[in-house]
Protein backbone atom coordinates (compact mmCIF):
# COMPACT_ATOMS: atom_id res chain seq x y z
CA UNK A 1 0.00 0.00 0.00
CA UNK A 2 1.68 3.17 -0.75
CA UNK A 3 1.67 5.70 2.01
CA UNK A 4 -0.85 8.20 0.87
CA UNK A 5 -3.56 5.44 0.00
CA UNK A 6 -6.72 6.19 1.91
CA UNK A 7 -7.14 4.87 5.32
CA UNK A 8 -8.99 1.90 5.58
CA UNK A 9 -12.00 3.59 7.59
CA UNK A 10 -12.55 6.14 5.18
CA UNK A 11 -16.04 6.80 3.48
CA UNK A 12 -17.05 4.74 0.71
CA UNK A 13 -16.79 6.64 -2.35
CA UNK A 14 -19.73 8.11 -3.96
CA UNK A 15 -21.34 6.31 -7.30
CA UNK A 16 -19.58 8.33 -9.51
CA UNK A 17 -16.14 8.11 -7.90
CA UNK A 18 -16.57 4.43 -7.51
CA UNK A 19 -16.13 4.53 -11.23
CA UNK A 20 -12.84 5.84 -11.34
CA UNK A 21 -9.49 3.67 -11.56
CA UNK A 22 -7.00 4.12 -8.66
CA UNK A 23 -4.84 7.00 -9.07
CA UNK A 24 -2.25 5.57 -9.97
CA UNK A 25 -3.86 3.71 -12.21
CA UNK A 26 -4.81 6.51 -14.27
CA UNK A 27 -1.65 8.35 -14.03
CA UNK A 28 0.22 5.33 -15.65
CA UNK A 29 -2.32 4.43 -18.41
CA UNK A 30 -1.89 8.21 -19.54
CA UNK A 31 2.10 8.13 -19.14
CA UNK A 32 1.98 5.25 -21.72
CA UNK A 33 -0.55 7.22 -23.78
CA UNK A 34 1.30 9.85 -23.90
CA UNK A 35 4.64 7.67 -24.73
CA UNK A 36 2.24 6.15 -27.86
CA UNK A 37 1.46 9.40 -29.22
CA UNK A 38 4.94 10.07 -29.61
CA UNK A 39 4.10 14.13 -30.56
CA UNK A 40 6.39 16.95 -30.81
CA UNK A 41 5.91 20.65 -30.75
CA UNK A 42 7.98 23.86 -30.45
CA UNK A 43 7.66 25.84 -27.58
CA UNK A 44 9.28 29.53 -27.96
CA UNK A 45 10.30 31.28 -24.82
CA UNK A 46 12.13 34.22 -23.77
CA UNK A 47 14.67 31.55 -22.58
CA UNK A 48 14.72 30.23 -26.49
CA UNK A 49 13.37 27.60 -28.37
CA UNK A 50 12.49 24.03 -27.24
CA UNK A 51 11.06 21.21 -28.90
CA UNK A 52 8.47 19.26 -26.27
CA UNK A 53 7.37 15.98 -26.23
CA UNK A 54 4.44 13.91 -24.96
CA UNK A 55 7.34 11.28 -24.35
CA UNK A 56 8.32 13.78 -21.49
CA UNK A 57 5.08 14.12 -20.33
CA UNK A 58 4.34 10.35 -20.32
CA UNK A 59 7.72 9.77 -18.20
CA UNK A 60 6.71 12.03 -15.52
CA UNK A 61 3.01 10.27 -15.38
CA UNK A 62 4.83 6.81 -15.37
CA UNK A 63 6.90 8.34 -11.95
CA UNK A 64 4.20 9.54 -10.02
CA UNK A 65 2.10 5.83 -10.82
CA UNK A 66 5.03 4.27 -9.95
CA UNK A 67 5.81 5.90 -6.36
CA UNK A 68 5.30 4.13 -3.26
CA UNK A 69 6.54 5.72 -0.51
CA UNK A 70 8.80 8.61 -0.16
CA UNK A 71 10.08 7.57 3.42
CA UNK A 72 10.96 9.74 6.34
CA UNK A 73 13.09 8.29 9.30
CA UNK A 74 12.22 9.93 12.39
CA UNK A 75 14.56 7.69 14.16
CA UNK A 76 17.83 8.57 11.66
CA UNK A 77 19.28 10.97 14.36
CA UNK A 78 17.41 9.67 17.74
CA UNK A 79 19.43 7.43 20.38
CA UNK A 80 18.92 3.66 19.78
CA UNK A 81 17.71 4.08 23.55
CA UNK A 82 15.02 6.25 23.30
CA UNK A 83 12.94 2.95 23.01
CA UNK A 84 14.33 1.49 25.77
CA UNK A 85 13.69 4.31 27.96
CA UNK A 86 10.43 5.58 27.41
CA UNK A 87 8.08 3.70 25.28
CA UNK A 88 5.76 7.12 25.13
CA UNK A 89 8.81 8.78 23.31
CA UNK A 90 8.89 5.45 21.12
CA UNK A 91 5.51 6.13 20.13
CA UNK A 92 5.98 9.77 19.37
CA UNK A 93 8.88 9.26 16.96
CA UNK A 94 6.98 6.10 15.27
CA UNK A 95 3.94 8.76 14.31
CA UNK A 96 6.07 10.94 13.42
CA UNK A 97 7.81 8.69 10.88
CA UNK A 98 4.33 7.72 9.46
CA UNK A 99 2.96 11.48 9.04
CA UNK A 100 6.09 13.02 7.30
CA UNK A 101 5.98 9.63 4.96
CA UNK A 102 2.61 10.09 4.05
CA UNK A 103 3.15 13.73 3.60
CA UNK A 104 6.44 13.88 1.51
CA UNK A 105 4.49 11.15 -0.27
CA UNK A 106 1.75 13.09 -1.52
CA UNK A 107 3.58 16.17 -2.00
CA UNK A 108 6.26 14.12 -4.50
CA UNK A 109 3.67 12.45 -6.69
CA UNK A 110 1.87 15.89 -6.92
CA UNK A 111 4.88 17.55 -8.09
CA UNK A 112 5.68 15.03 -10.97
CA UNK A 113 2.15 15.65 -11.84
CA UNK A 114 2.98 18.87 -12.12
CA UNK A 115 6.03 18.59 -13.94
CA UNK A 116 3.52 16.54 -16.48
CA UNK A 117 1.24 19.63 -16.52
CA UNK A 118 3.77 21.59 -17.36
CA UNK A 119 5.02 20.27 -20.06
CA UNK A 120 1.37 20.29 -21.33
CA UNK A 121 1.33 23.71 -21.40
CA UNK A 122 4.15 24.42 -23.52
CA UNK A 123 2.98 21.31 -25.78
CA UNK A 124 0.48 23.71 -26.88
CA UNK A 125 1.83 26.97 -26.76
CA UNK A 126 2.34 27.37 -29.93
CA UNK A 127 -1.26 27.41 -30.82
CA UNK A 128 -1.80 30.64 -28.58
CA UNK A 129 -0.72 33.28 -30.56
CA UNK A 130 -2.78 32.34 -33.60
CA UNK A 131 -5.70 31.67 -31.60
CA UNK A 132 -5.34 35.46 -29.78
CA UNK A 133 -4.69 37.21 -33.43
CA UNK A 134 -7.82 35.17 -34.51
CA UNK A 135 -9.79 36.30 -31.65
CA UNK A 136 -8.47 40.03 -32.23
CA UNK A 137 -7.15 39.72 -28.35
CA UNK A 138 -4.97 43.24 -27.76
CA UNK A 139 -1.97 43.55 -26.77
CA UNK A 140 -2.43 44.69 -23.56
CA UNK A 141 -4.41 41.46 -22.98
CA UNK A 142 -2.18 38.87 -23.96
CA UNK A 143 -1.39 36.08 -21.40
CA UNK A 144 3.00 35.88 -21.02
CA UNK A 145 3.14 32.56 -19.15
CA UNK A 146 1.97 29.17 -20.66
CA UNK A 147 0.21 28.06 -17.94
CA UNK A 148 -2.20 31.27 -18.32
CA UNK A 149 -2.23 30.22 -22.43
CA UNK A 150 -3.18 26.79 -21.79
CA UNK A 151 -6.12 28.16 -19.70
CA UNK A 152 -7.31 30.44 -22.83
CA UNK A 153 -6.95 27.38 -25.35
CA UNK A 154 -8.62 25.17 -23.10
CA UNK A 155 -11.38 27.50 -22.49
CA UNK A 156 -11.78 28.52 -25.94
CA UNK A 157 -12.35 24.85 -26.97
CA UNK A 158 -14.72 24.06 -24.32
CA UNK A 159 -17.06 27.05 -26.10
CA UNK A 160 -16.48 25.68 -28.98
CA UNK A 161 -17.04 22.11 -28.31
CA UNK A 162 -19.32 21.62 -25.20
CA UNK A 163 -19.88 19.18 -23.10
CA UNK A 164 -17.87 16.84 -24.82
CA UNK A 165 -14.45 18.25 -24.66
CA UNK A 166 -14.31 17.46 -21.19
CA UNK A 167 -14.23 13.65 -19.76
CA UNK A 168 -17.12 11.68 -18.41
CA UNK A 169 -18.01 13.52 -14.52
CA UNK A 170 -15.34 15.85 -14.78
CA UNK A 171 -17.19 18.73 -13.86
CA UNK A 172 -17.78 16.74 -10.33
CA UNK A 173 -14.03 15.78 -9.71
CA UNK A 174 -13.01 19.43 -10.18
CA UNK A 175 -15.51 20.39 -7.48
CA UNK A 176 -14.64 17.70 -5.17
CA UNK A 177 -11.10 19.11 -5.55
CA UNK A 178 -12.36 22.92 -5.13
CA UNK A 179 -14.20 21.72 -2.31
CA UNK A 180 -11.19 20.36 -0.50
CA UNK A 181 -8.67 23.46 -2.01
CA UNK A 182 -11.36 26.49 -0.70
CA UNK A 183 -11.05 24.65 3.03
CA UNK A 184 -7.10 24.88 2.78
CA UNK A 185 -7.32 28.75 1.84
CA UNK A 186 -9.68 29.15 4.57
CA UNK A 187 -7.89 27.27 7.72
CA UNK A 188 -4.33 28.36 6.33
CA UNK A 189 -4.60 31.96 4.69
CA UNK A 190 -4.29 30.30 1.54
CA UNK A 191 -3.69 33.26 -1.31
CA UNK A 192 -4.62 32.88 -4.77
CA UNK A 193 -2.87 34.76 -7.82
CA UNK A 194 -3.38 35.28 -11.52
CA UNK A 195 -7.09 34.77 -11.56
CA UNK A 196 -9.61 36.73 -13.43
CA UNK A 197 -13.13 37.61 -12.58
CA UNK A 198 -15.61 35.46 -13.33
CA UNK A 199 -13.10 32.41 -13.87
CA UNK A 200 -15.03 30.52 -11.13
CA UNK A 201 -17.71 29.97 -13.56
CA UNK A 202 -14.96 28.63 -16.42
CA UNK A 203 -14.20 24.78 -16.82
CA UNK A 204 -10.65 26.03 -16.23
CA UNK A 205 -11.08 26.92 -12.76
CA UNK A 206 -9.74 23.86 -10.71
CA UNK A 207 -6.63 24.32 -13.34
CA UNK A 208 -6.03 27.92 -12.37
CA UNK A 209 -6.23 26.59 -8.56
CA UNK A 210 -3.98 23.45 -9.34
CA UNK A 211 -2.01 26.40 -10.92
CA UNK A 212 -1.58 27.87 -7.20
CA UNK A 213 -1.78 24.99 -5.16
CA UNK A 214 1.49 23.99 -7.23
CA UNK A 215 3.09 27.40 -6.73
CA UNK A 216 2.28 27.41 -3.13
CA UNK A 217 4.47 23.74 -2.79
CA UNK A 218 7.46 25.21 -4.49
CA UNK A 219 7.80 28.36 -2.76
CA UNK A 220 7.57 26.23 0.75
CA UNK A 221 4.43 27.89 1.82
CA UNK A 222 2.58 24.55 1.93
CA UNK A 223 1.94 23.63 5.59
CA UNK A 224 3.60 21.44 7.01
CA UNK A 225 3.71 19.94 11.43
CA UNK A 226 3.80 17.45 13.01
CA UNK A 227 0.68 14.48 13.39
CA UNK A 228 -2.55 16.43 15.03
CA UNK A 229 -1.85 14.68 18.18
CA UNK A 230 1.55 16.34 18.68
CA UNK A 231 0.00 20.03 17.73
CA UNK A 232 -0.30 19.14 14.16
CA UNK A 233 -2.77 20.50 12.02
CA UNK A 234 -5.99 19.08 12.50
CA UNK A 235 -6.94 18.87 8.77
CA UNK A 236 -3.52 17.88 8.19
CA UNK A 237 -5.21 14.44 6.41
CA UNK A 238 -7.27 16.34 4.66
CA UNK A 239 -4.26 18.24 3.07
CA UNK A 240 -2.72 14.45 1.92
CA UNK A 241 -6.12 14.20 0.67
CA UNK A 242 -6.66 17.74 -1.52
CA UNK A 243 -3.41 16.69 -2.99
CA UNK A 244 -4.20 13.15 -3.94
CA UNK A 245 -7.57 14.84 -6.03
CA UNK A 246 -5.40 17.71 -7.26
CA UNK A 247 -3.74 15.19 -8.96
CA UNK A 248 -6.39 13.58 -10.41
CA UNK A 249 -8.06 16.39 -11.97
CA UNK A 250 -4.53 17.35 -13.40
CA UNK A 251 -4.56 14.29 -15.32
CA UNK A 252 -8.38 15.10 -15.92
CA UNK A 253 -6.38 18.27 -18.07
CA UNK A 254 -3.93 16.60 -19.59
CA UNK A 255 -6.08 13.71 -20.78
CA UNK A 256 -7.94 16.86 -22.50
CA UNK A 257 -4.84 18.17 -23.74
CA UNK A 258 -3.78 15.38 -25.77
CA UNK A 259 -6.85 14.23 -26.75
CA UNK A 260 -7.98 17.65 -28.67
CA UNK A 261 -4.53 18.81 -29.45
CA UNK A 262 -2.29 16.11 -29.98
CA UNK A 263 -1.40 14.84 -33.80
CA UNK A 264 -2.77 11.43 -33.81
CA UNK A 265 -0.20 8.22 -32.94
CA UNK A 266 3.03 8.39 -34.18
CA UNK A 267 5.58 6.82 -31.53
CA UNK A 268 7.60 3.72 -33.21
CA UNK A 269 6.22 1.29 -30.84
CA UNK A 270 2.56 2.22 -31.99
CA UNK A 271 4.07 2.13 -35.57
CA UNK A 272 4.82 -1.72 -35.18
CA UNK A 273 1.74 -2.49 -34.15
CA UNK A 274 -0.33 -0.53 -36.61
CA UNK A 275 1.93 -2.31 -39.25
CA UNK A 276 1.62 -6.24 -37.57
CA UNK A 277 -0.58 -8.81 -38.48
CA UNK A 278 -2.38 -10.01 -35.61
CA UNK A 279 -5.90 -10.04 -33.84
CA UNK A 280 -4.62 -8.98 -30.72
CA UNK A 281 -3.17 -6.00 -32.51
CA UNK A 282 -6.21 -5.16 -34.55
CA UNK A 283 -7.40 -5.41 -31.08
CA UNK A 284 -5.10 -2.86 -29.53
CA UNK A 285 -5.90 -0.61 -32.26
CA UNK A 286 -9.34 -0.25 -31.62
CA UNK A 287 -9.16 0.41 -28.06
CA UNK A 288 -6.05 2.72 -27.98
CA UNK A 289 -8.02 5.59 -29.35
CA UNK A 290 -7.90 9.95 -28.86
CA UNK A 291 -10.88 8.76 -27.69
CA UNK A 292 -10.27 6.68 -25.33
CA UNK A 293 -7.69 9.37 -24.02
CA UNK A 294 -9.97 11.42 -23.09
CA UNK A 295 -12.00 8.85 -20.80
CA UNK A 296 -9.45 6.69 -19.54
CA UNK A 297 -10.13 7.94 -15.84
CA UNK A 298 -12.76 5.33 -15.71
CA UNK A 299 -12.76 1.47 -14.79
CA UNK A 300 -12.53 -0.58 -18.03
CA UNK A 301 -11.61 -3.78 -19.04
CA UNK A 302 -9.30 -2.43 -21.40
CA UNK A 303 -5.62 -1.54 -20.13
CA UNK A 304 -1.97 0.25 -21.74
CA UNK A 305 -0.74 -0.85 -18.95
CA UNK A 306 -1.84 -4.66 -19.13
CA UNK A 307 -0.55 -6.92 -21.36
CA UNK A 308 -2.60 -5.97 -24.37
CA UNK A 309 -1.19 -8.69 -26.76
CA UNK A 310 -2.24 -11.98 -25.24
CA UNK A 311 -1.65 -15.25 -26.58
CA UNK A 312 -5.29 -17.00 -26.81
CA UNK A 313 -5.58 -20.37 -27.32
CA UNK A 314 -8.93 -20.13 -29.20
CA UNK A 315 -7.27 -18.35 -31.90
CA UNK A 316 -5.45 -18.89 -35.03
CA UNK A 317 -1.96 -20.04 -34.43
CA UNK A 318 -0.52 -16.89 -35.48
CA UNK A 319 -2.16 -14.91 -33.08
CA UNK A 320 0.73 -14.43 -31.05
CA UNK A 321 1.11 -11.82 -28.22
CA UNK A 322 4.57 -9.53 -27.63
CA UNK A 323 4.45 -7.31 -24.72
CA UNK A 324 6.26 -3.99 -26.12
CA UNK A 325 5.89 -2.92 -22.97
CA UNK A 326 5.26 -2.96 -19.66
CA UNK A 327 6.18 -1.24 -16.16
CA UNK A 328 6.27 -3.00 -13.05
Amino acid sequence: MSADDPTLNAPQPCSICSEVRALSEQLIELGLAANYLGNRSTYTSEHGTAMIQTTTIGDWLQLAAQLENVEVNTWKFESPDAAIYCGTWADNIDDHSKHYTKHATALTRFIFVCNALEEAYRFIDYLYSPMAALKGIAKGRLKKTSSLRAVVLLDDLVGRIGAAAVPRNFEHHCENFIKLFNQYKAEHSGTVSGIDAGAENLPTYALQLVRNLRNHVAHGTFPLGPPQDYGGYEDSEELVLMLRHACRVSALYIQIILRWFSTGFESCDYNSIRNAHSKAFDRFLEQCTLEYILDLHLKSDFALHQDPYVYDEEEEDDDIGIVLYRPD
